[in-house]
């Protein structure tokens, strides 16, 4: 991971010495996730499923003619999902035999006397360090087309709260879940010549999760030196 990152930072240092042209760039976006999960009418199950609005900055420089080399940093908006911990009894709406046979078939349908709710807040980082090759439209439009790897952080805060009873008081418990990881990532954007510097960058990038993916779809300027 750390190899690719210096590799890309050594040959944007190196620009300027090859006669190529570097550029800085920042977009606006919207992380779109979606993962694996089960759909089931006994127990109501959340996802990890989340629509969030994103930012992002980047540098790169072409290498060749038609190609070149991009780092970029995007951030993600915090997510939220929420849903019962636990099933009470009096919420099940099954009579007492198929709840025991329920209970023979899945653990975790188990009735609990008791009310409980989970609350996540999720949020998402990536470092991406990608190639691309250029395709010429006109003049002042490029196509260009991205592949590489994402370095993912994802931070889960999770909020479960207990209320045993009527007139006992809620319990709450919080619990931080840090995940790092490694995904392929491709992407396609025009680059369209406002000016003989400036250049508005519309794109779409879809990066692989754990067990699901990420579509980005941005909108960005872009300055080219």
């Amino acid at each position: 991971m750390l190899r690719i990152s210096l590799v890309v930072l050594i040959l944007l240092a190196a620009a300027p010495v090859m006669a190529q042209s570097p550029y800085v760039a920042g977009s606006i976006g919207a992380d779109i996730s979606r993962f694996t999960h089960s759909e089931s009418d006994l127990v109501p199950l959340p996802t990890d499923d989340s629509e969030v609005v994103s930012g992002s900055l980047r540098v790169g420089t072409a290498i060749g003619s038609n190609w070149g080399v991009d780092l970029e940093f995007e951030r993600g908006g915090r997510s939220r999902s929420s849903g019962p911990a636990f099933i009470p009894l009096l919420q099940t709406g099954l009579p007492p035999s198929a709840v025991l046979g329920t209970i023979a078939t899945a653990i975790s349908a188990i009735p609990i006397p008791i009310d409980s709710r989970s609350e996540t807040r999720t949020r998402r980082s990536n470092l991406q360090a990608t190639a691309w090759a250029r395709q010429e439209v006109s003049n002042s439009v490029d196509l260009v087309y991205l592949a590489g790897i994402a370095f993912s952080r994802e931070r889960s805060d999770t909020t479960d709260t207990v209320i045993p009873g009527p007139r006992l008081p809620p319990q709450t418990f919080r619990n931080t879940l840090i995940r790092y990881g490694t995904h392929p990532v491709v992407g396609v954007e025009a680059r369209i010549g406002l000016t003989s510097k400036l250049r508005l960058i519309p794109g779409f990038r879809l990066q692989g999760l754990d067990e699901g993916w990420l579509m980005r779809p941005y909108a960005g300027l872009g300055w080219f030196f």
